[in-house]
């Protein structure tokens, strides 16, 4: 009998021990862990960081030479032309890790109207994507002055999918929620400059603008209730 209490008591403890080293190390992790999605901060000049990238400033040369340990291909950009001719310049980075995440992550740059045409004006190619619009491939000087616009919008998509709940505790409750259809909605976050679509059947999307910026977000999202697509649509 005394036999079987020792051994009762030597696994108690062994658990114990156990138990302390595993909270531990879950704590260091968790301390240790950067470049998370819900860690924003809004800038002295209004734009939006986050994976210590500044939408708003940084320039996707400056992006490209800031994650290129972690980038396994040259970025892609890429010229949208609507049927209505209107343009959307877009650099598509590829699956990348960022923190504890691998994700995929899209670009908009800030370019005026009148260098969209020109961009369009000097395109190789070009080609109809799913949506309806058409992908125009720059030619290597305009790719060259396309990298060095600024970033106006980050497009987050990571590869593990997080329950609403979780996502709740982790960035707040959202200001507003724009349904798209039964398993799909927009979470909007607009003093954070952020806009999370949040899918029953896939994967989220965070969508990361100057807060300054948010509206033109909330106008697309609406004009995507009746399509029922999402942002970004072509890639």
């Amino acid at each position: 009998m005394k036999k079987w209490w020792l051994i009762g008591l030597l696994l108690v403890i062994t658990l114990g021990v156990a138990n302390v080293i595993l909270n531990s190390t879950k704590k260091s992790n968790l301390t240790s862990a950067t470049l998370l999605p819900w860690e924003i901060d809004i800038t002295a000049e209004g734009n939006t960081r986050v994976f210590d990238i500044e939408v708003g400033a940084t320039t996707l040369q400056q992006l490209t030479q800031q994650l290129q340990s972690k980038i396994t291909m040259v970025p892609e950009i890429a010229l949208f032309e609507a049927p209505d001719k209107g343009y959307r310049l877009e650099s598509y980075l590829g699956k990348i890790q960022l923190g504890p995440f691998q994700a995929r992550i899209i670009l908009s740059l800030d370019a005026s109207p009148q260098l969209l045409a020109q961009f369009a004006a000097n395109s190789t190619s070009s080609q109809a994507t799913p949506s309806g619009n058409r992908q125009l491939r720059l030619n290597s000087d305009d790719f060259e002055r396309a990298s060095e616009l600024v970033i106006t919008e980050l497009s987050y998509s990571p590869a593990v999918d997080t329950e609403p709940n979780l996502l709740e505790q982790l960035f707040g409750t959202p200001q507003q929620r724009l349904e798209l259809d039964t398993s799909s909605s927009y979470w909007l976050y607009p003093e954070r400059g952020l806009a999370i679509l949040v899918n029953s059947e896939d994967k989220e999307v965070f969508h990361y603008v100057p807060p300054r910026h948010f509206e033109q977000v909330v106008t697309r999202i609406k004009a995507l209730e009746v399509s029922q697509a999402t942002l970004p649509a072509d890639q």
